[in-house]
């Protein structure tokens, strides 16, 4: 990625104020309330006018602690933004380590003599909820807030034992008019920082303890895009790790943090405890010769006598054993769990660090341990590789999971560790729909059709389908297409991993009319009713995470009373660099229409700058696709 910086940061124990001057908390100049809108990010709802934080170390009598003095203060533009006076801030709860104190906030507004109120917000108004098992939250909403206020607050979260910096992150949905983030640390401690950015970044060292500061300045929001990644892989953000205590190197390179994972008792010693021969699997394995099939019996055993509780983190929280006798593990339990018995049963088997999809990619060149998320199991069987998720219970071992598609993994292992890539391109998101309509006298279309999916189309549809029928029938049939009515639904090959998902559904509805005309729309059932791509500029990657082929096969019978007005013409589109083409046959027979359509998107990724030639062939894409059948009544027809 563009705007990548690694440096290392050597600081003392000081602790000094702010590096440029800025309005205390608690106090506001008028001029701020004659701003009507974000000149750097016009039509913004809200903007951020000051996010700054600054992080230190201190010692009491029993306790080493690390806290972030954070403040927050916005402008409220417009409606859109008044939500942002409703604050939750989430803290880890486990073993009390983590507080979130010292909530102070403020409401500003100008009174009918356009002076400036200021609404303090009281203490009271500040409560804990529950968030979930590992996390609460600090829930308060500042007071008197309406459009053309400001509002502040800020907080301080005070970690125990805690040597990590917490990352920052710079931009936000909103724009940001100024950011800034004070790291000061005690010099028996190293760290690695990395600055992920775009736009330009002032830092700055002082004081004697050479204390470090970065700022940035108008910074534009970041929207979600369709079919971006995450918004991590493109956020304006500083991130840290610890390289060494008293000396010591931590993580500096890859291979120590392979030694340092591999020592690890949640993570490496899990897979070598003695769980094999305690299982149903030596006898299950016994008359089993092909090493896929003993892959992929060791997997069902897994998934069948572990059930995935949510988490997905890459070390474990119950330990392999305690996890198959709860029946019960996180990401980590069941993937360290199946590696430990692929191995004693004499296959290859690794762990896998990954990056998922929602958590973003990862910078290679220098081992940031906090940018994994996940560990997968990589395996081998006669050279040719596996990506296995044991908590995917859609996807078969030989497709690499969508999630992890086209991103990097790193192997963790003494002798063969390694980046590995993930991309697949052999196997594909393929649909085939095969279509047999009839149109009714009255301007009524009935019929049947057949969806085939294959690879990752089944595997999206599994997912769903594990949801329950009704839901899967919302998502893939009915909130597509609300003009229609599918009467029944049959589906077989959903266990079957060699076969691909076939759905044979019947289907009824009216067509569109005006007047004496009637139209009938072929693009039906393909999953490509809506163009997503509309906006005229793009910021992030179009990613779709695998290549993809649409096939659809229909036949339209039309009753005589009709006659064909207009018929989409036999067309061909190709992209300029041959990766996207659609290819449309339609003929007419008698009082029977036969098309067929083909669309095939050879390329996983498309950049942001070559968004606008993507965009215009996207558009021209869908005017095809959404190009109407039009019949009319012939006069003396009746319905």
């Amino acid at each position: 990625m563009k705007g990548i910086i690694v440096l290392l940061l050597f600081f003392g124990l000081s602790y000094n104020s702010t590096a440029q001057k800025i309005a205390s908390f608690g106090k506001i100049d008028k001029e701020e309330f004659a701003l009507q809108e974000c000149s750097y990010d016009k039509g913004a709802p809200a903007e951020y006018l000051l996010e700054v934080a600054e992080v230190r170390y201190y010692f009491t009598s029993s306790d080493f602690v690390n806290e972030t003095r954070t403040r927050i203060r916005i402008k409220i533009l417009n409606e859109k933004g008044l939500d942002l006076a409703n604050v939750r801030i989430p803290f880890y709860k486990v073993g009390n380590r983590h507080r979130i104190g010292d909530i102070e906030g403020y409401t500003y507004n100008l009174n009918s003599a356009g002076e400036v109120e200021a609404t303090k917000m009281e203490k009271k108004s500040v409560m804990e909820q529950k968030l979930d098992e590992d996390f609460d939250m600090k829930v308060f909403t500042l007071p008197n807030v309406k459009v053309g206020s400001v509002i502040e607050y800020r907080y301080d979260h005070s970690k125990r034992n805690s040597l990590e910096i917490e990352d920052w992150v710079f931009q936000r949905t909103l724009p940001v008019r100024y950011s800034e983030y004070n790291v000061e640390i005690p010099n028996n401690l190293e760290f690695t920082y990395m600055i992920r950015r775009t736009l330009p970044v002032k830092e700055t060292t002082e004081g004697i303890r050479q204390a470090k500061r970065f700022i940035m300045t108008n910074i534009p929001g970041l929207d979600r895009e369709p079919f971006m990644s995450t918004s991590k892989d493109y956020l304006q953000r500083l991130d840290f790790q610890l390289r060494s205590i008293n000396g010591q190197p931590r993580m500096t390179t890859w291979p120590l943090l392979t030694d340092l994972l591999l020592d690890n008792e949640n993570f490496g010693m899990q897979i070598k405890k003695n769980i094999y021969k305690h299982t149903e699997l030596p006898a299950s394995l016994k008359n089993i010769s092909s090493p896929y099939e003993k892959l992929t019996t060791i997997l069902n055993f897994v998934k069948k006598e572990v059930t995935w509780n949510g988490k997905s983190y890459f070390v474990t929280d119950e330990g392999i054993k305690n996890a198959l006798e709860k029946h019960s593990g996180n990401s980590a339990d069941m993937n360290l769990l199946l590696i430990s018995l692929l191995r004693d049963a004499g296959l290859k088997a690794y762990p896998l660090l990954v990056s998922t999809r929602n958590n973003g990619k990862v910078n290679v060149t220098y081992p940031f341990l906090y940018q994994f998320n996940d560990v997968y199991v990589y395996t081998e069987i006669n050279e040719t590789p596996y990506i296995i998720d044991a908590t995917n219970y859609s996807n078969p071992p030989f497709l690499v999971p969508w999630d992890v598609q086209f991103t990097e993994g790193f192997l963790v292992d003494k002798e063969v560790g390694k980046f590995v890539s993930l991309g697949d391109i052999q196997h594909r998101f393929r649909l085939v729909a095969s279509i047999l309509g009839e149109i009714t006298p009255e301007g009524k279309v009935q019929g049947t059709a057949n969806v085939v999916a294959y690879d990752y189309a089944k595997t999206e549809r599994l997912r769903s389908l594990r949801k329950g029928e009704k839901n899967y029938i919302d998502e893939y049939f009915s909130s597509a297409h609300p003009e229609f009515q599918f009467d029944s639904l049959t589906y077989k090959n959903e266990k079957n991993d060699s076969l691909p998902l076939e759905n044979l559904v019947q289907f009824h509805g009216s067509l569109s009319t005006s007047g004496d005309y009637l139209f009938y729309s072929p693009n039906f059932l393909m999953e490509l009713e809506k163009n997503e791509f509309i906006s005229d500029k793009r910021f992030t990657d179009v990613e779709f995470g695998y290549v993809q082929y649409y096939n659809m096969f229909t036949t339209l019978r039309f009753p005589a009373g009709f006659d064909l007005e207009e018929l989409p013409k036999n067309i061909r589109m190709i992209m300029p660099d041959t990766s996207i083409s659609l290819q449309r046959f339609v003929a007419k027979n008698d009082n029977s229409i036969s098309m067929r359509y083909t669309l095939e998107i050879k390329r996983p990724t498309y950049y942001a700058d070559e968004y606008p030639d993507f965009k215009a062939f996207y558009t021209k894409l869908f005017e095809m696709l959404n190009e109407q059948i039009v019949f009319k009544r012939k006069t003396n027809a009746k319905p």
